[in-house]
């Protein structure tokens, strides 16, 4: 409702919540490549988050 009426709260709240997604997997990236589990970690991801768009 607020980024369709243009509110900056909208805006702000958006930019947070993909903020804290981005670093959190970045932070899941980080400790998968640390244990070699990154390539089955990503190819898991990139389904799991396909799904989601």
């Amino acid at each position: 409702h607020l980024v369709h009426s243009k509110e900056m709260l909208g805006a702000q709240i958006a930019t947070l919540h993909n903020l804290h997604f981005y670093l959190w997997l970045v932070k899941q990236a980080r400790e998968k490549i640390i244990s070699g589990e990154f390539y089955e970690w990503k190819n898991q991801m990139v389904k799991v988050l396909g799904n989601k768009l």
